[in-house]
């Protein structure tokens, strides 16, 4: 099994970023390997319980229902983190790439200079899926056997595809984090989360909201953490809206 090449590091000296950001993407390829790993290891827990390995002795005596449903909630319990570890692990993935691609360089003109760190507003965006009251609003929702789900997060008229809402059911919560690409930002996101479907899309109206004012509190991740026991086994229905900025 090959491995992610490392930078031979002297930590006595500077370390350049070029090589600050390759120990970053290293950490992020060990870990998932990591997760790899686990996730086999569940899957070989379920096929030594059935008997299905290659040259294996049934069990005997067999496994009842119950040892079954023990196996499956297992299972069940350690997909889920993984489930979250992953959604980390994009996040720090996201942010080292727009490290790398935010390093400053330099330019031989002297007539002229330009930047591209200053966000330009380029509108609503919001998590795809139903057209629903006016402009360009849409919800999508999460079936109550769904135990996570991701759809697009759309910008404008033309939903044009910048980042990703995620939502997954923890416990008696469902988190939902709304995610731009490395070229976008935000300064407000907007959630609305219940078993109806929404009518008003006004998202300054939704229940839940994070909103920050300047440029250098603009963010590219948010996560929300809403209480959803009063909608057990029921769909619920999600619309997140973010007022999103280029970098481009």
């Amino acid at each position: 099994m090959s491995f992610p090449n490392i930078p031979d590091v002297d930590a006595s000296i500077d370390i350049s970023i070029e090589d600050s950001v390759n120990l970053l993407l290293a950490s992020v390829a060990f870990e998932e390997l990591g997760l790899a790993h686990l996730i086999n290891a569940e899957a070989e827990k379920i096929q030594y319980v059935l008997g299905t390995i290659e040259g294996q002795t049934r069990l005997d005596p067999p496994p009842t229902m119950d040892d079954l449903l023990a196996v499956n909630h297992s299972v069940d319990q350690t997909l889920r983190d993984i489930i979250k570890k992953e959604m980390l692990l994009q996040f720090k993935l996201e942010d080292v790439l727009t490290i790398s691609t935010t390093t400053t360089t330099t330019s031989t003109s002297s007539t002229s200079s330009s930047t591209t760190d200053e966000p330009v507003e380029a509108g609503s965006a919001w998590s795809v899926g139903t057209d629903f009251g006016t402009g360009n609003a849409q919800y999508t929702s999460i079936g109550p056997r769904e135990r996570s789900k991701t759809v697009n997060l759309g910008l404008g008229n033309d939903h044009i595809d910048i980042g990703s809402v995620a939502m997954v059911r923890s416990g008696s919560n469902l988190l939902v984090t709304i995610s731009t690409d490395s070229s976008y930002t935000m300064d407000q996101v907007h959630l609305y989360v219940n078993n109806v479907v929404p009518t008003n899309s006004a998202p300054g109206l939704f229940p839940y909201k994070h909103e920050v004012t300047g440029p250098e509190n603009y963010f590219t991740s948010f996560t929300f953490t809403v209480d959803v026991s009063a909608f057990a086994g029921q769909t619920i229905y999600v619309a997140a809206h973010a007022h999103v900025y280029s970098l481009i």
